[in-house]
């Protein structure tokens, strides 16, 4: 066997040996955008903060001006406060990526159609969904609304 046939071999099988890691992953992460984009549509803030990584901070940019990230708690009051002005038309999960590295990370958009309560026309906003993997659960690591 000739030395470039061993190294077509053996790329192959590390693209192989790859694959199936990160297309397992990418269904549960999808999953997971899911019942992010449920709660967002609902309004639980509390639910959302809860999927904070276990070091209890989340990046979070509402559009505001002040990103940081932040104890899952501060998460939590930003989210009720932005709910609690505006109306939800609808949330969908619009993109899905597994963006690699150990732990595992990946991320996810939503499209987020609201308006100010008692206002008639609706603004359509992107939430990036920044997501790592802790042990068999995806968690938030980063929360942006993109205007």
């Amino acid at each position: 066997m000739t030395t470039s046939r061993i190294r077509a071999i053996l790329l192959a099988l590390l693209v192989l040996a790859a694959a199936p890691r990160s297309l397992a992953a990418q269904a549960p992460l999808e999953g997971f955008i899911g019942s992010v984009a449920r709660l967002w549509a609902a309004g639980d803030a509390g639910e959302l903060a809860g999927l904070a990584p276990a070091d209890g901070r989340i990046l979070l940019d509402l559009g505001d001006g002040n990103a940081g990230a932040v104890e899952k708690r501060h998460v939590a009051a930003a989210l009720r406060e932005l709910f609690s002005g505006r109306e939800n038309v609808g949330v969908r999960p619009a993109q899905v990526t597994i963006s690699g590295g150990e732990p595992l990370r990946g991320f996810g958009e939503l499209t987020w159609t609201s308006r100010v309560k008692g206002v008639s026309d609706a603004q359509t906003s992107t939430v990036y969904v920044g997501a790592v993997r802790e042990g068999s659960a995806w968690k938030i690591r980063e929360l942006r609304v993109l205007r």
